[in-house]
């Protein structure tokens, strides 16, 4: 396996080097170079994940203010296609939370597709994110590769870098298996196409710990079944803005055990201040 190092990006054909990831990922550039160049020099994160000496992925975070906190906005990550697997996503956020607590930060928030069963598992099982905050098209329509014309629904992550519950869960520790006497709401069944289909909506459950199933491949749905993919797009807007309405978050996600297998997030009942900055 070749070297794999990650650092700050500082010279103007990194930041170029950013743009160019950026086109490959999503087919356009959404941050030029010049915005990378300036939230790195004034409070800002741009780092870089580097394979053999050559950039392979990169991360774009600005300082903001949430529910009246000073927070590290992570706005964009992206890994070029041929060195997905390798882990960098994860190590550059761990990269990112020991640069943020070195200055003094102690969350980190970002959005993400709720529907990309990867980036659930990186955000919430991994890292230990939780999630309060559901968002209908946040960005609008846009050109994406990933998106397919779909509204760009996302999840708002919080990750409290500083707490407990991250501590312990990036020590691989505390994270429970999935229980299958959890109420699932929304029942699901494969269609003739082999492609995951709900049965039904249950928006009125109020058990502690509930399950929502999401496809494990959205991305092969959005290319063969892209009204399919439509349909789950609006029928988890409806169930998790229910829920989070309720008083729920997304405390955990389940990947599949197999492949082809299943996977769920976990919705539990918790206090609102435990979620956005536990101590």
């Amino acid at each position: 396996m070749p070297q794999v190092s990650i650092r700050r990006l500082k010279a103007a054909e990194e930041f170029r080097a950013s743009e160019r990831i950026q086109k490959h990922v999503w087919g356009s550039v959404g941050v030029s170079a010049e915005v990378l160049t300036v939230t790195a020099k004034h409070g800002g994160a741009v780092l870089g994940a580097f394979v053999g000496g050559s950039l392979a992925g990169f991360l774009y975070a600005f300082l903001a203010r949430r529910h009246g906190k000073l927070i590290h906005w992570s706005h964009m990550m992206a890994v070029e296609g041929r060195f997905r697997d390798l882990g960098l996503g994860f190590r550059m956020k761990l990269a990112h939370r020991r640069l943020a607590l070195a200055e003094g930060v102690r969350a980190i928030c970002w959005t993400y597709d709720p529907l990309q069963s990867r980036n659930a598992y990186l955000n919430i099982r991994r890292l230990g994110g939780l999630v309060e905050e559901y968002i209908p098209n946040c960005y609008g329509q846009f050109p994406s590769l990933i998106e397919k014309g779909l509204a760009s629904d996302r999840f708002v992550v919080e990750w409290a870098i500083a707490s407990k519950r991250v501590v312990t869960r990036l020590g691989r520790r505390g994270a429970r298996p999935l229980n299958p006497a959890w109420t699932a709401v929304n029942p699901t069944r494969k269609n003739r196409r082999g492609f995951l289909e709900n049965q039904t909506l249950k928006l009125r459950e109020r058990a502690p710990r509930l399950l929502v199933e999401i496809p494990a491949d959205t991305d092969r749905m959005r290319a063969q079944a892209l009204s399919l993919a439509r349909r789950w797009r609006l029928e988890m807007r409806t169930t998790f803005r229910s829920y989070l309405r309720a008083g729920y978050r997304v405390t955990d996600f389940f990947p599949p055990s197999q492949p082809g297998g299943r996977c769920f997030y976990l919705l539990e009942r918790v206090a609102r201040d435990s979620v956005a900055y536990p101590g």
